[in-house]
Parts: C-alpha cells; structure tokens; sequence
C-alpha cells in the first residue's frame, strides 16, 4: 500500500483508532498492538485546562512501543492549548489531534468538541496557535456540523488545512445525532474533495467490509474505527489484511479471547491498582465475552467481579463449564 502522510508522519495502515472516554488508555492501547504495530492510535482525551493545574497527567503517558501514537487534546482557549500541546510533545508524541467533534453535553457546554464547529473562527485560530507551538503535526477530529441546519465541516475543513492542519477524521454524524441513526458517508465525502490532505472517515465501520465500502463511497484514505474495537483489539488487522490483500485472518478462538481477556485486565491492574483496574475492566470483560453462548449470564459474573482471584475464578468457569461457545 501506498503510506498515508500525516506532516512528515508516514503510516503503513489504512486505520485510525482515535481516542475513546475511558478506553483508550495505555492497557487498550497494548492490547491493539499485540495485533497491530502500524495502526495510528491516540490517547484519551486531554484536557488542556487540566494540563495547566497538573502538567503531569497519568492520561498522557506514553510507552516506547506504541507508536505512532497521538495525543487528542480539547479546549476552547487558544493561548491554553498552546501550552498544553507543548506538553504532549514533550510526552513523545507523534502528533496531535484537536478535538472538534465530542458530542458529550458536559464537554460541548463549555465551548469545547464539536462546540467548536459553531464558531470556526475560534477554532481555526486555535489550531493556528497550535501548529505554532509545535513542531509535530497537527490533525482534527470533527463531525458534519452542530445541527443539521449547520453542517459546515467541508467549509472548516478547508479553512483548518489552509493554516496547516494535516489531516482529518469526520465523523459522519452531527452532534445533534450523537450516536443515533446512520452515518452520512455522503457527507464525508464532501470534506475530502475540497481538502488535499489526509482524511479519515469514521462511523458505522465495525468490519473490514465495511471499511471498504467506506473508503468506495467516500474516496477517503483511511477510516477511523472506535466503538467496534472494544472486546475485538484484532480488528484493526483485519481491516488491513482485507484492504491490501481482500483476505483476512479469522478472529481469535473462544480460548484466545478469555486469554486476551486476562491480559487485558492483568494491564489495567498493573497500571491503575487492582481496585481501580478491576472496575474498569468490566465493560472490557462483557466486550470480549459478547459473542459467547448465554453471554447474559456471564455479564452478570462479570458485573459481580471484585477481585484479581475473582476475575481469575470466572476465567475458569468460563472453560470448565463450556460456556464459551459461540452462538
């Protein structure tokens, strides 16, 4: 395949697995590279506010071998996200993603995410600052607009690349929308005559099937795959194994994903403290258990676990009672 250039980033993947509230953090991240090494990737969401209280956020810290690897940063404030991208390129990032399209109320309420796209002079000078404090690309993620009534990224897309943003992911929704209804593939495409520069198109990819009718009906270069990664960190492989090859490998058997499922949480806990990674490690368990026979019962388990050596019983339940079958 031909390598898609983001600013002097060159990347050997048709995928972008952009940041997920409460997700993507360094134990997901180590579990998509176990398939992937070449996918783009980014953290969670950043703060730049936070950034000026405690520059020394454990959200932002990177590991030597995870790249290429972003940092997605929101604000509204221009000289704030200045300094803060200054920060994630100390990190060791390999670019920079502004976020222009978190629907979430508690986010759009102060100005920030897709708020941003309903007041584009705003947002261009913020990726102006940006690009200006830094020396590593800059990239957006946006949605089509705020409303159906404003759906205006084709317009900000192109006015983002003419101050020298290097690439885009355009979610196919509003914010209105959400996450409701369909994704408008149509209307990506639109961003991606009017821009010269790299574009990403997100929504509704959940195979490698889709992937590729995406890329057929929008012309963009690579799509972005979020929500269909969790439980499912082979994804990404797949979608590039069909892209470059119209082949792929079958997906891990039900054994594999209890055991993927144990890495997963061993990670959280090494990172985050077992109490803290035994929490957050359900809705990780319930994904990777998703497709199994009688996969409610398991999630009530999974919802009950609140210990390593509980996690590691229901481990053990799952393969002596042969309740990991697929459906």
């Amino acid at each position: 395949m031909k390598k898609i250039k983001i600013g002097k980033l060159e990347i050997n993947s048709y995928v972008y697995i952009p940041p997920m509230a409460g997700v993507t953090d360094l134990a997901f991240r180590k579990m998509i590279r176990l398939f992937d090494k070449e996918t783009l990737i980014a953290t969670e969401m950043v703060s730049s506010k936070a950034l000026m209280y405690n520059p020394d956020q454990k959200i932002m810290k990177l590991s030597e071998d995870e790249h290429p690897v972003g940092i997605q940063l929101f604000g509204h404030e221009v000289d704030v996200m200045a300094k803060a991208a200054l920060l994630a390129e100390a990190q060791g990032a390999d670019f920079i993603d502004i976020n222009m399209g978190c629907p979430a109320p508690k986010i759009t309420k102060g100005k920030d995410g897709a708020a941003l796209m309903k007041e584009p002079d705003l947002a261009v000078e913020i990726a102006k600052a940006v690009i200006n404090a830094v020396k590593i690309p800059i990239t957006v993620k946006m949605r089509l607009g705020w409303d159906e009534c404003q759906k205006n990224a084709p317009d900000l897309a192109k006015r983002l690349e003419e101050v020298g943003v290097c690439a885009f992911t355009v979610h196919g929704r509003t914010r209105e929308q959400g996450y409701t209804g369909s994704a408008d593939w149509n209307a990506i495409s639109e961003v991606k005559k009017i821009v010269s520069v790299p574009v990403f198109g997100n929504g509704d990819v959940r195979t490698p099937f889709d992937a590729q009718r995406l890329l057929e009906t929008t012309g963009c270069d690579g799509v972005a795959i979020a929500r269909a990664t969790m439980g499912e960190p082979w994804l990404s492989k797949q979608i590039n194994e069909y892209l470059r090859t119209g082949f792929f490998s079958p997906e891990p058997s039900v054994d594999e994903k209890v055991q993927l499922a144990r890495i997963h949480l061993e990670e959280l806990i090494k990172i985050k403290g077992e109490v803290v990674g035994i929490r957050e490690s359900r809705r990780h368990l319930i994904n990777y258990t998703k497709r199994l026979k009688n996969a409610a019962q398991v999630r009530a388990k999974i919802g009950q676990i609140n210990s390593k050596g509980e996690a590691e019983e229901l481990f053990l339940r799952l393969k002596e009672e042969s309740l990991c079958q697929v459906n």
